[in-house]
């Protein structure tokens, strides 16, 4: 046979061949918008007693812009909740803190980051070679995790080598994605990070294997679940004052695309419902977020977040039309006025935002679809000099999030 022939049949099962895979490569597109969801479940043990079983959730909500050095631009919030017990995932979301974050990522998965905010937590993970794959190639990467033992904002950056082998293509729900295996061990001993935190003397025995699932079609992570291996004894966290804990457990990370907002529509629908009904001081915007609807001069019981009966029929018209809305979350934001510590400002907050949610359950909307959060009287309308005023900081905003 000629040897040009041979050629076209090596160049065809080359091109055409199960074992031939494209390179790996993360993709997204200015305009998009998607959602990171990780949720982290813990058995917790202090001093060696158990405490529990606890949840932890963070979520990621993202704007892509135009790519910079080769990779795509990300800007948006994490959200992170308040640690729960198992028994309370059926209920709306207390929101710990929101961090604003700007970054860039690399097709290959390296983080660029504009300014650091500490989220995302794992950057560099997972990490593609700039080469084609075929079921049972590996590869090694450094990647870095942020750790923030005492969820007080101090935090102590960790670098790990990370082991990746591609597992092939799988099918899962009518479709397809490809499988990659990682592992890595986090450890840490005092002074590895020298702006870390002080309290952090060690962290042992972490070792990890995370299930990658990966959509070539739309060069995108669909997941990441990231399970300790509890046969070397757990994640345990050593503190200099001899504390320690130890965590076993996992964390699945979820990356979804969002649909767009029709914010214009919200609005307009919105409004002319409180036309209709008659319904007074209720402000409807668009946000970055998505639509804010602000409940001003809303009546509480003095000091306390006890509705009065007055608001029914402004809640009851609001509920309408949020059953209305599908597929988005409700985020209920409580403001106050200046008065009091800054404490019992921001606990009243809270309460009152939680109240309004309890509402809206209690009328039937899925307590899952919300998140809430007080801000006390860190955010203030007018200022607070007169009991006209006050009334005004007085208020409760509900986001439409575009999420």
């Amino acid at each position: 046979m000629k040897k040009s022939v041979w050629v076209l049949i090596l160049t065809f099962f080359i091109m055409f061949s199960p074992f031939a895979e494209d390179v790996f490569q993360i993709n997204y597109q200015a305009g998009e918008k998607y959602k990171i969801t990780e949720i982290s479940d813990f058995r917790k043990r202090k001093n060696g007693k158990y405490i529990g079983f606890i949840s932890r959730q963070v979520r990621g909500i993202m704007d892509v812009l135009p790519g910079k050095k080769g990779g795509f631009s990300v800007n948006g919030n994490f959200y992170v909740f308040e640690e729960t017990t198992r028994d309370s995932r059926l209920i709306a979301n207390q929101i710990d803190k929101v961090i604003p974050t700007h970054f860039t990522i690399t097709p290959e998965g390296t983080y660029i980051m504009e300014k650091d905010s500490y989220y995302p937590m794992t950057r560099n993970f997972p990490v593609f070679p700039d080469k084609k794959l075929k079921p049972g190639d590996s590869w090694r990467a450094y990647g870095t995790r942020y750790v923030e033992p005492f969820n007080d904002g101090v935090y102590t950056r960790i670098n790990f080598y990370c082991e990746y082998v591609y597992e092939g293509e799988k099918k899962y729900e009518g479709g397809h994605y490809q499988l990659i295996t990682a592992q890595y061990a986090l450890r840490y001993k005092e002074g590895d990070d020298p702006k870390g935190d002080p309290r952090l003397k060690a962290i042992k025995n972490a070792g990890h294997k995370v299930s990658i699932k990966f959509d070539s079609e739309n060069s995108k992570i669909v997941s990441m679940q990231d399970q300790i291996i509890e046969n070397l004894g757990g994640e345990v966290y050593e503190f200099s004052d001899g504390t320690t804990v130890t965590i076993k457990g996992s964390t699945i990370t979820l990356f979804n695309m969002i649909e767009k907002m029709n914010k214009e529509e919200i609005v307009e629908n919105i409004e002319e419902k409180l036309k209709k009904d008659d319904l007074e001081d209720v402000d409807v915007t668009e946000t970055e977020q998505g639509v804010k609807l602000t409940l001003n001069n809303i009546l509480f019981v003095a000091n306390q977040a006890i509705i009065l009966p007055e608001e029914k029929t402004r809640l009851d018209g609001l509920t309408e039309s949020l059953k209305k809305i599908e597929n988005r979350t409700f985020l209920v934001v409580g403001h106050t006025a200046k008065s009091g510590t800054e404490r019992e400002q921001y606990e009243l907050s809270v309460k009152r935002a939680k109240a309004i949610v309890d509402y809206f359950v209690s009328k039937g909307i899925d307590a899952k679809r919300f998140l809430y959060e007080g801000r006390g009287a860190a955010e203030p309308v007018a200022p607070n000099d007169t009991e006209e005023n006050m009334r005004k900081n007085r208020r409760v905003e509900i986001y439409i999030l575009e999420d």
